[in-house]
C-alpha cells in the first residue's frame, strides 16, 4: 500500500494586524492519539485554506521549508487542482499517487481583540489615587488593545484518515501575517519532530 504523508496546512489568514511590538508565538495546548503509535511521515503535504491565494502559497512554501531533512513536504498549490478541493475522493487519489502519507490541517480559529487595562497600587487610595490619575490620564500604556490570533494545526494519517496529533497556537500582537505564519511553521514543525511524526 502506498505510504501518504499530508501535512494539510489549512491557514486561513485574513488578519487585521496591529503594528509595534514584535511577534510573540508559542503552543498553548496540543494533543496527541492515545492508541497510536507515532511512525515518522515520508513525505508531507501542506494545504492552506486562506481564501488568500497569496498568503496560502507563502503559508505552504514556509511549513515546507521547516520541515526537517528526513521528511519531504509538498505543497497543495503545486499538488491538488483548485477543482479538487472539496472532492474527497479526486483527493485520495492525488495523494496516493503523490506518495503522500501524512497531513497538517492549519486553520485560523479566532482573531479576539482584549482591552488590557492596569490601574496600578494607587487605586488602593483616594489622595494616592488622585495624584496618579491627572499624571497618567495622558500615559498611552494605561489602557491599550492587545490583539491574538489563534491557529490550529491537525495532522493526519492518509492510510485510514485518522487524527494522530493536534495543537493551538497562539500570536499576540504579532506584525503582519507573514510574521504569524513564519512563527508557526516553525513550533508546529519542531513539535511534529519531538512527537516522532517527522525526522
Amino acid at each position: 500500500m502506498i505510504r501518504s504523508t499530508t501535512i494539510a496546512c489549512c491557514v486561513g489568514l485574513s488578519l487585521i494586524l496591529i503594528s509595534g511590538c514584535g511577534p510573540k508565538t508559542k503552543i498553548v495546548a496540543d494533543w496527541k492519539a492515545p492508541d497510536v503509535e507515532p511512525e515518522p511521515f515520508t513525505k508531507v503535504v501542506a494545504i492552506a485554506t486562506s481564501q488568500d491565494k497569496i498568503l496560502r502559497r507563502i503559508a505552504e512554501d514556509e511549513f515546507v521549508r521547516r520541515l526537517p531533512k528526513g521528511t519531504q513536504g509538498v505543497t497543495a498549490y503545486s499538488l491538488i487542482p483548485e477543482e479538487s478541493r472539496e472532492d474527497k475522493e479526486a483527493l485520495r487519489r492525488i495523494l496516493e499517487k503523490a506518495g503522500v502519507d501524512g497531513a497538517v490541517v492549519f486553520m485560523v480559529t479566532g482573531v479576539d481583540t482584549n482591552l488590557e487595562y492596569s490601574p496600578g497600587t494607587s487605586h488602593y487610595s483616594f489622595y494616592g489615587y488622585y495624584g496618579w490619575a491627572w499624571s497618567t490620564v495622558q500615559a498611552p500604556d494605561y489602557m491599550k488593545w492587545e490583539k491574538t490570533v489563534n491557529v490550529e494545526a491537525s495532522v493526519y494519517r492518509i492510510s485510514d484518515a485518522k487524527l494522530v496529533w493536534s495543537a493551538i497556537s497562539q500570536s499576540t500582537d504579532p506584525d503582519s501575517a507573514k510574521n504569524v505564519i513564519d512563527d508557526v511553521a516553525r513550533l508546529v514543525a519542531k513539535r511534529m519532530q519531538q512527537a516522532g511524526l517527522v525526522k
